[in-house]
């Protein structure tokens, strides 16, 4: 779904696009779940788009670092490989966007320990993220590194 050049600006773009979308996904969640309320529209937002903001982190993250142990961009390896980074930033994002709508009382939740909020988040960023690149992957041919295109 790369309509552009990435560039950052078009990056910010998508991913407030992507925010969006993930609090009317986690919105729906919470109405199935009986734990939706209008007054907290703001919170699920800041919750959507720091998912999409730390999830691209973490992506970005994984191409400047990780991704250059590995010879082409598809495979079981280069999927595990990623899963981490995506659990951590997931779950730094989803704490500190409860936390912070929590001070700022745009969202009532408990406080449970702090623990149980980051892997909540975690699991829900590898949820996103993996959907994300399945839809990214099929939009896009297999691309050679920059070794192969020397050979």
């Amino acid at each position: 779904m790369r309509f552009f050049e990435e560039t950052p600006g078009m990056g910010i773009l998508r991913n407030l696009l992507y925010g969006l979308i993930i609090a009317l996904i986690y919105m729906y969640v919470m109405i199935l779940l009986w734990r939706f309320n209008t007054e907290f529209l703001l919170g699920y937002v800041l919750i959507g788009l720091s998912l999409s903001f730390f999830g691209w982190g973490g992506e970005r993250l994984w191409l400047v670092t990780i991704s250059n142990f590995f010879n082409r961009s598809s495979g079981w390896k280069v999927l595990l490989s990623r899963i981490p980074l995506w659990a951590m930033f997931g779950g730094m994002g989803y704490t500190i966007a409860v936390v912070l709508a929590m001070k700022y009382k745009i969202l009532n939740a408990q406080l449970v320990p702090i623990k149980n909020m980051f892997f909540i988040g975690a699991k829900i960023s590898c949820i996103v993220q993996l959907f994300l690149l399945l839809i990214t992957q099929q939009s896009k041919p297999l691309q050679p590194t920059i070794k192969q295109s020397l050979l």
